[in-house]
C-alpha cells in the first residue's frame, strides 16, 4: 500500500469517527431532551400530589358534609314535587309569576340522582334574580342549568324569564335500598 493510499484510508476512519460521533450525540441530545420532559412531568405530578396530600382534611371534611346534607330520594315523583312546591311557593315570595312548569325526566349517574324542573317566570329583573339567588344556596344542592331571560312586551318593567332549576340528589348506593326496606 502506498503512503497517498494508507493517509485517504486514515481520513476516511476519521471522517467516518467524525460522523459517527456526530450522529450519536445527535440522539444523545434528543434521549436527553426527551428523559427531561419526563422529569419535568414527574416533578409537576409529584408537586400535584403534594398539594392533594396537603388539602386531605379539607377535602374529608366536604365529603362528609356532602354524605350528611345532601338530600336522599325516596321516590322519584316525591322529589319533583317537593322541588316545584318550593320553587312555587319561594316564587309567590318574591311577587313573581309563574307562568308555566315543566317536569323533566330524572338523570342518574355515578355521583348524583337529578331532578329537574324548568319554569318560566315573570316579574321584575332584580325580584327574579333575589329569587334566583335565595333558591341557590348550597344546601339546597339546586342548581340552574339553563336561563333564558327576555323583557316583557307587555309590560317595560319586567321580565319573563325561563330557567332550567335542578336538584342533585345523593346517588344510589347497592344495599343502601335494601337495607332501607328492611
Amino acid at each position: 500500500m502506498k503512503a497517498s493510499e494508507r493517509r485517504l484510508i486514515m481520513i476516511l476512519v476519521v471522517l467516518a469517527a467524525v460522523c459517527g460521533g456526530v450522529v450519536m450525540t445527535q440522539r444523545l441530545l434528543r434521549l436527553q431532551h426527551v428523559i427531561g420532559r419526563r422529569e419535568q412531568t414527574l416533578e409537576l405530578r409529584q408537586v400535584g400530589a403534594r398539594v392533594l396530600l396537603a388539602e386531605a382534611d379539607l377535602w374529608q371534611q366536604r365529603l362528609h358534609w356532602l354524605h350528611a346534607s345532601q338530600p336522599r330520594m325516596h321516590s322519584e315523583t316525591e322529589a319533583s314535587q317537593e322541588l316545584l312546591e318550593g320553587l312555587l311557593a319561594s316564587a309567590a315570595r318574591q311577587g313573581l309569576v309563574v307562568q308555566k312548569k315543566q317536569l323533566h325526566e330524572p338523570v342518574s349517574s355515578e355521583f348524583y340522582r337529578e331532578i329537574a324542573v324548568t319554569l318560566t317566570v315573570k316579574g321584575a329583573l332584580p325580584s327574579v334574580f333575589r329569587w334566583m339567588h335565595q333558591v341557590l344556596s348550597p344546601e339546597s344542592f339546586c342548581v340552574v342549568t339553563g336561563l333564558k331571560v327576555v323583557p316583557d312586551s307587555a309590560d317595560p318593567a319586567s321580565v319573563a324569564a325561563v330557567i332550567h332549576f335542578s336538584r342533585l340528589h345523593a346517588p344510589v348506593v347497592a344495599g343502601a335500598e335494601d337495607s332501607s326496606s328492611k
